[in-house]
């Protein structure tokens, strides 16, 4: 699995990301209320949310939880993630995690662009040791 380039971070007011937006072509599957939704691709991610890029249809503020994972060659299928959408996009939703820069977050973002989270991470806030995820039950 490789990043296929960072993006740059532009003045935007509604941009609410924290850290750097790392662009990605990761599988994942989506479930809400426990079952299975569909599949889609994480688009790029930061320590804050992602851009899924799916032809499922989930309304704002839905609770979900996306798997990482489903083919071998991206990541391991440990990486489930709690997260609620934030907004549409024309070809999917963004996300936002609900647990922020925790470590299963951080390592993925590591894992995808070789950097150590110190390079990912531009807030302070989350430079510090956190606690691990939350458990990814929407």
């Amino acid at each position: 699995m490789h990043a296929i380039k960072s993006i740059e971070r532009y003045s935007d007011p509604t941009e609410h990301r924290w850290g750097e937006r790392v662009a990605t072509a990761v599988p994942v599957s989506l479930a809400v209320d426990g079952q299975m939704s569909g599949l889609g691709v994480l688009r790029n991610a930061s320590i804050s949310g992602a851009l899924i890029e799916t032809a499922v249809e989930l309304p704002v503020f839905t609770n979900l939880v996306i798997s990482l994972g489903r083919t071998r060659e991206s990541v391991p299928s440990s990486f489930n993630l709690a997260a609620c959408v934030t907004r549409l996009a024309p070809h999917g939703f963004a996300v936002e995690w609900r647990d922020m820069a925790c470590p299963s977050i951080v390592a993925l973002l590591e894992r995808i662009t070789g950097q150590r989270a110190p390079a990912l991470i531009e807030d302070e806030a989350f430079a510090h040791a956190k606690r691990p995820c939350s458990p990814a039950s929407a």
